[in-house]
């Protein structure tokens, strides 16, 4: 993996805390010799412990995964995503969502009942599916499953009955964990990844565009997501123009602006708009729009999971890691282009996935 791209930061306080954790997940675990076996595991535990839409919803891919390769096994998760168990509501595999403290150093009681009721569960498999994440080695190693899988690499090692070196050639936080599960299945790791996938209902979907129709009236839609954070974020200025081009490509559209969880318009509210702060509703609005655009964010990642057709426009992000991907599915390198360039790249796009 490369190091320059890395999926998080590093700051003197997360390397201390990094070391706290190495320590107090002291690695008594001894690596297998034998693949993990295909048969015989029928409680799983996920450890991820981000907060953020985006990266829970990167571990659909994985919980397809978990359902081909042990279809009649419950999956947990420990999270700190508190919409984590809307995503998940769709996934007939996912047992419980289990949240963890939002501030888990200091909540040390809540922590220690919450763990024990984990050991408590005797997992047979629990699955580090992050790459940089030392926290989610130090919940899965006080998990004490009969097995455990995860990728090992200089930053990030130990506590793994079955540790699954990570790839050079391989980056994306979605893909990661499927890889590692299926090394330690002694399978290659080469075939197609599964997709994010929020598993809507027929019934969310209609709901979906019935709401979308409200809005939009009898025109297709073109959704935009206009809100990002710190550096991922493009100016007003630049939407705007970028919005304008679009709409010489396609007059046919109208472009609803989803809004941000404050509710307020990033576009000056010139345009349609859709609100709403469930997940799922949220989703089922995207799933009907002809095409969505965004930022790197969560919401497209949402979208994608959602199977809207949807443009991501890189401006900051480790590409590689968090790109969107799949049919349908587009990730732009923003930097240094212009609103009417990505227009141009973006109306293309959506044409030629029309058409094909």
């Amino acid at each position: 993996m490369n190091e320059s791209l890395r999926h998080s930061n590093s700051t003197p306080a997360r390397e201390l805390r990094r070391r706290l954790l190495r320590w107090f997940s002291r690695d008594g675990v001894v690596a297998s010799a034998q693949p993990l076996p295909a048969s015989g595991i029928h409680r799983i535990l996920i450890c991820r412990a981000t907060k953020t839409l985006g990266e829970t919803l990167l571990l659909t891919p994985l919980l397809g995964e978990i359902e081909k390769r042990f279809p009649g096994a419950q999956v947990d998760v420990l999270t700190r995503c508190g919409a984590a168990p809307e995503l998940f509501a769709g996934w007939f595999n996912v047992g419980a969502a289990r949240a963890l403290p939002r501030r888990m150093f200091g909540a040390p009681l809540a922590m220690w009942r919450l763990l024990r009721e984990v050991r408590e569960a005797r997992y047979d498999l629990a699955i580090d599916p992050y790459v940089f994440s030392h926290t989610d080695r130090t919940l899965m190693a006080r998990a004490q499953a009969r097995f455990s899988v995860g990728l090992d690499s200089e930053r990030k090692n130990g506590c793994l009955t079955h540790p699954v070196v990570a790839p050079k050639n391989l980056e994306h936080a979605g893909k990661l964990p499927v890889f590692a599960l299926r090394r330690a299945l002694g399978d290659a790791a080469d075939a197609d990844y599964p997709l994010l996938d929020l598993r809507l209902s027929a019934a969310e979907c209609a709901a979906g565009a019935h709401a979308l129709t409200n809005i939009a009236g009898n025109r297709r839609a073109i959704g935009v997501y206009a809100h990002a954070t710190g550096v991922k974020s493009l100016p007003r200025a630049w939407w705007d123009e970028f919005l304008a081009m679009l709409a010489q490509r396609f007059p046919q559209h109208v472009f609803v602006e989803i809004l941000p969880a404050s509710g307020g318009s990033m576009l000056g509210d010139r345009h349609p708009t859709f609100f709403s702060g469930h997940a799922r509703k949220l989703g089922a609005v995207l799933a009907n729009l002809d095409l969505f655009v965004s930022g790197d964010c969560g919401v497209m990642h949402l979208a994608s999971a959602a199977g809207a057709p949807t443009a991501g426009l890189f401006i900051a992000s480790d590409i590689a890691g968090w790109n969107v991907y799949g049919p349908r599915r587009w990730t732009f390198d923003a930097r240094g282009k212009t609103a009417a360039q990505m227009a141009t790249h973006v109306a293309s796009a959506f044409v030629q996935g029309t058409v094909a």
